[in-house]
């Protein structure tokens, strides 16, 4: 892996009674300080006495032993000389509970370790006083690959079908689309060959936009400050050798990690700007403002005659829109998109079979790899500026709060005015279902030219240049960002406040996350949003309440109470603006949540039902229930309230009747006190002179 420019690396190395220990330190500018600690003790047995733990290792032990998968290397290759194949170049993303799953109850020799072979010389040259013994290498043992299988995309609920506001279209018009006729291979100009893209140097460094919010509040800033305290990432690896008659017969080995996973990544990842190269002329591409109906159309309309070859496809997709790079590139996207099925048997099987370009489109089935792999072919033809990364992916296989980073994956990246952005059309194609073991189209335009900053809170690429961050995000700080759903960009959803990690943690059985709501359309109303708390096996309601709002978003706060100690997931679901909360949303967020405390002090939340025309947050009572015969106040927050809608919220008392108006104290807001007898109190909307709609309802006991 290249260093960062400014990378500093010191080595010292100290020997005690035989034991050798090596530090290694790394500073990196803008990343934590990586220590990585290596112990080494040599033990001697005499003859005929048998050393105490592992047993014996073969007579031979640095000999080269078979690699379980992949091609042979030998203990002097170079570690960077490896096989440019998929699999085989993600060799060194050995994911922690596999390895654990598959280590073997007795120690077992490695093969290719030139550190045994120089303590073996070493030792053996102590039998004559007049050798000196061999220094220890730095060299590191060279990785055995282990084939991981690719990432199934995310799997989201059923989106709710909702009518999209007709986007501002850009300055520069979209091409009129004209029949052109298939072309003749013998009269068809050679198509220039593209140039690979070339890696990118922080020439440009563009700003974030607005939807990163507000950074001169003083929590902010405090939180800043804390981020700039020195960190220090440290690996320990120790390494035991015990011999016999000169000969190494008991070996083992032990590495350990500490370093704490950031509380606030999404601070860390604001540190990194996107990469741009030297023609960026300073104006970012919004994808959001472009109608690509028409590309849609020309691509979901291919014929059948036109897919006999990757160049004939690649002219009809790409000819009538030539010129315009975004317009070839959708064409090509939702193609992938609509005619490419996941191959969810051979995935589950673990034989992938041929994933070229060639064999992706006669069989129309492929996993990732025949995905980007096609999509690069395809891209050629036009001279295209598209590459394939590869990488791991927080898919469907990852769960929230998962040691592991990913499972190996492979998506795109092109140059489009000298900015560059992503594209995974394995993820835009649809969803998959292991419990029926198939898959679901489902065209999901999001993944089509991502920016840099989005897509790295579920893909890691492998080289960290392809990242496209200036600096490069660590993996520490890639642990640390929260579980985002891509519905969650595009309903404006996004985690505030202290908790905007993975985990959430508490002693006292109560969780508080808050999740900020971007005003959008020329309404500036927000999303919606809804939580649950699965805990173990148990659907937990939840209270979700207005918290302060401005001109650009409106602030939430998620309260659930832990019914005991334990861990458990939190889930918060969104609908787009006016969205029937009726029907199942989206899912946009995951937190894991552990609970130290005893789960005695939880108190099931009040409940609240779906109001049409605004949203509502009722911030008293909390609870589903309230102690009877003393005064209580009961206060309702009104916001996002549509076009022509007045709210009108009321109280009913357990007796029945006409409800209790409930005087609107300042805008938006709805307050009353009662002293209430026991029963099931109603906080509902009027909706006419004699009707109204339940809001919400809690018990006086």
């Amino acid at each position: 892996m290249n260093q960062i420019p400014g990378t500093r690396t010191t080595t010292k190395t100290t020997t005690v009674n035989g034991v050798t220990t090596v530090v290694t330190t790394v500073m990196t500018p803008g990343q934590p300080t990586r220590v990585t600690t290596t112990t080494t003790s040599t033990t001697k047995v005499p003859a005929g006495q048998k050393p105490s733990g592992s047993p014996k290792l073969p007579a031979q032990p640095l000999q080269p032993q078979p690699q379980p998968q992949g091609r042979q290397q030998t203990q002097f290759e170079p570690d960077f000389k490896r096989k440019s194949g998929f699999f085989s170049s993600l060799k060194k993303h050995v994911l922690r509970n596999d390895e654990q799953q598959q280590q073997p109850q007795q120690s077992q020799p490695q093969p290719h370790q030139p550190k045994l072979k120089t303590l073996f010389q070493k030792i053996t040259s102590q039998q004559g006083p007049q050798q000196k013994p061999a220094p220890i290498p730095q060299q590191r043992p060279v990785p055995v690959p282990q084939q991981r299988p690719t990432p199934i995309p995310q799997q989201a609920p059923v989106p709710v079908p909702q009518q999209r506001p007709a986007p501002i279209p850009q300055q520069a018009p979209v091409p009129v689309f004209q029949q052109m006729p298939a072309p003749v291979p013998q009269q068809k100009p050679q198509p220039p060959t593209p140039s690979p893209v070339p890696v990118p140097v922080p020439v440009t460094v563009i700003h974030h936009s607005t939807d990163d919010g507000p950074v001169d509040q003083l929590a902010e800033k405090m939180r800043l400050a804390t981020l700039n305290r020195p960190n220090v990432s440290v690996e320990h690896h120790t390494h035991s050798v015990t011999t016999q008659n000169g000969r190494i017969v008991q070996e083992s080995d032990n590495t350990s990690y500490s370093g704490d996973i950031p509380d606030d990544a999404i601070s860390l990842l604001k540190r990194s700007q996107p990469v741009c190269a030297p023609e960026f002329k300073g104006e970012r591409l919004d994808v959001d403002a472009i109608d690509f109906s028409r590309e849609d159309a020309l691509a979901r309309g291919c014929p059948n005659s036109e897919t006999v070859s990757i160049d004939r496809l690649s002219h009809y997709l790409t000819s009538p829109c030539a010129g315009d790079q975004v317009s070839q590139l959708r064409t090509i996207f939702t193609w992938l998109a609509n005619n490419i099925s996941y191959d969810v048997p051979s995935f589950l099987a673990g034989r992938y079979g041929d994933q070229s370009a060639e064999a992706v489109l006669r069989s129309r089935k492929a996993v990732c790899e025949g995905y980007a792999n096609l999509f690069v072919a395809l891209a050629q033809p036009a001279g295209l500026n598209v590459e394939k990364i590869i990488g791991l992916a927080r898919g469907v296989d990852i769960q929230v709060g998962d040691d592991r980073l990913g499972s190996p994956h492979a998506w795109n990246a092109v140059r489009v005015d000298g900015e560059y952005l992503l594209i995974d059309a394995t993820w835009g194609a649809g969803v998959c279902d292991l419990s029926t073991r198939s898959f679901r189209k489902l065209f999901r335009p999001f993944f089509f030219l991502l920016r840099p900053s989005r897509l790295i809170y579920t893909h890691w690429p492998e080289n960290p240049k392809q990242q496209y961050l200036e600096p490069p995000i660590d993996e520490r700080v890639f642990r640390g960002l929260p579980a985002i759903k891509p519905e969650a960009w595009g309903l404006g959803i996004k985690p505030s406040g202290k908790h905007r990690g993975q985990i959430v943690r508490t002693n006292d059985d109560s969780i508080e996350v808050e999740v900020r709501l971007k005003r959008k359309g020329p309404n500036r109303s927000t999303g919606k949003i809804v939580a649950r708390l699965n805990w173990k096996g148990q659907a937990v309601p939840t209270n979700v309440q207005w918290l302060r709002e401005d001109a650009k978003y409106v602030y939430m706060i998620v309260k659930a109470w832990c019914p005991s100690a334990g861990a458990g997931e939190l889930h918060i679901f969104g609908w787009p603006p006016g969205g029937d909360q009726t029907k199942n949303g989206p899912q946009c967020m995951c937190f894991k949540v552990v609970n130290e405390g005893s789960g005695r002090a939880a108190r099931p939340a009040l409940q609240q039902y779906v109001v049409k025309g605004f949203s509502f947050s009722v911030l008293e009572p909390m609870f589903a229930q309230v102690k009877k015969g003393v005064p209580q106040t009961i206060r309702v927050r009104v916001f996002d309230v549509e076009k022509g809608v007045t709210p009108a919220l009321a109280i009913q008392s357990p007796e029945g009747g006409m409800p209790e108006r409930m005087p609107q104290v300042e805008p938006g807001m709805f307050e009353i006190q009662k002293v209430l007898i026991g029963g099931q109190w109603k906080i509902v909307h009027m909706t006419s002179e004699y009707g109204f709609s339940f809001a919400a309802v809690f018990d006086a006991v």
